[in-house]
């Protein structure tokens, strides 16, 4: 729970950090030019972050290079300086004296700079003493595995943590190094699995021992890594990444997996459920809520337990639809079912019983955008049968998503039905992008039109 609110909340102070930064260097130059704040130094500082967002100079992952570090950080400094200084020329002409910017500039680069190179070592330390940290399930007791490992016992600033290794094969007779032997990976329990937050298997083991292990992470929602056998770990033509001189190839990571796209679609979320709070929550809960009072017995929202962002649950909130009934957990709900009330029907029809779940993106379970979180019974029923069914709760569930976007809404016939929504859930993960988002709220909406029109007629 503190690593999640860690991975949450560190981002948006490590921000904070770079405003501040950004604003004294800005008080700075006012100082020296005899200028008061105007609205351009507003664009200055939102034209920093966006041109930071755009380069990716604020690096925050683990085992980054100072080298690195300094190179894109002055990089990302020198075209922000560039662009500034033509939009100055072409349209905005203030004059400054050289020996003014000349301060202004080495200042900014230097606190910057600064900033980021000791933020980065706080986080070395602080993984270097347990902060932060991934818990490594490494498979292969092999040359892949010992490398892997005694890198790890190396660097423990990268935040990795690993208590051994595991394999395949039980007649292990002779410890590497003095490594510990796990266990035999088939033997274990699929509580173990839990324990951990990414795999490492060697890419010396049989491919179905692979395929294995990627099931296995999909299942339980970890992140898989292959270590490759290569010749020269520098090679430039394939994409990979390295933990001190160990390389893996990610097998299953998506856009979302990346950080800076968790924090823009959580922006997008906070941003789009707040004005939809504001313009139409405010005024339907008490307007509906009077209605559902008025029509039946019970209270006005009707809160289920689903499941959510890696098999947790949550309290998902929809305008009660139906009179007070003790099948909710156990029978399925369609458009024609007797125990909808007359107002409930037209919430239903309408999907406007969803829309207290706008408080559930606030509150950080949903996204606007991503698989409709199903009742935990329907779950159990379908995820022995559907494969990758699991991997649809890698991220946060939301109010609509491609499948509804596409039609597939409302009442789950059968497993063919499910399997097509599955698919398209498998499908917004690997392909996402907020542009992506944004599209999908509009086809939801166009759709929502469309039914509601042809229902009239």
């Amino acid at each position: 729970m503190f690593k999640t609110r860690f991975n949450t909340y560190f981002p948006f102070l490590y921000y904070l950090g770079e405003f501040f930064v950004i604003l004294f260097c800005s008080k700075v130059m006012l100082y020296l030019t005899f200028s008061i704040w105007n609205v351009y130094n507003y664009l200055f500082i939102v034209f920093w972050f966006v041109m930071s967002l755009i380069f990716r100079s604020h690096v925050l992952g683990r085992g980054i290079e100072l080298l690195s570090l300094v190179k894109s950080t002055l990089e990302s400094l020198f075209f922000f300086s560039g662009l500034i200084a033509i939009f100055n020329l072409f349209f905005f002409n203030f004059q400054f004296q050289l020996s003014t910017l000349a301060i202004a500039i080495t200042l900014f680069y230097f606190l910057m700079l600064s900033y980021r190179l000791s933020l980065n070592l706080v986080l070395e330390k602080y993984r270097g003493f347990g902060g932060n940290i991934l818990r490594c399930m490494i498979v292969g007791y092999n040359s892949h595995g010992v490398h892997l490992y005694e890198e790890l016992i190396k660097f423990p600033e990268f935040g990795y943590r690993s208590s051994g290794l595991f394999t395949f094969d039980s007649k292990v007779t002779k410890k590497i190094n003095n490594i510990t032997f796990q266990g035999k990976i088939i033997d274990l329990d699929d509580s173990i699995f839990k324990k951990y937050d990414i795999i490492f298997f060697s890419e010396k083991l049989s491919f179905n021992q692979q395929d294995y292990l990627v099931k296995k992470a999909d299942e339980h929602n970890l992140k898989v890594n292959s270590i490759p056998d290569l010749v020269n770990y520098d090679v430039k033509n394939f994409f990979i990444s390295k933990i001190s001189s160990v390389p893996y190839i990610s097998i299953n990571k998506l856009p979302l997996d990346n950080l800076y796209n968790q924090i823009l679609k959580r922006t997008f979320d906070i941003i789009f459920s707040l004005l939809v709070s504001v313009l139409f929550l405010s005024w339907m809960i008490p307007i509906i809520g009077l209605l559902i009072k008025l029509n039946s017995k019970g209270p006005i929202f009707f809160i289920q337990k689903r499941e959510g962002y890696k098999n947790s649950f949550f309290n998902c909130i929809k305008f009660r639809t139906m009179v007070v009934n003790s099948q909710s957990d156990s029978k399925w709900a369609d458009d024609n079912d007797n125990r909808l009330t007359k107002i409930g029907r037209v919430l239903r029809l309408s999907a406007l019983d969803e829309m207290p779940q706008f408080l559930n993106v606030l509150m950080g379970d949903m996204s606007v955008v991503g698989p409709r979180p199903h009742p935990i019974n329907l779950n159990k029923e379908y995820q022995s049968k559907i494969n990758k069914f699991n991997k649809r709760h890698r991220f946060k569930p939301g109010i609509t998503g491609l499948a509804q976007a596409k039609g597939f809404s409302g009442f789950i016939s059968g497993i063919v039905d499910m399997r097509e929504r599955v698919r398209m859930d498998v499908f917004y993960f690997k392909n996402w992008s907020i542009v992506m988002d944004v599209k999908i709220v509009i086809m939801t909406i166009l759709r929502l039109s469309s039914n509601l029109s042809f229902r009239k007629n």
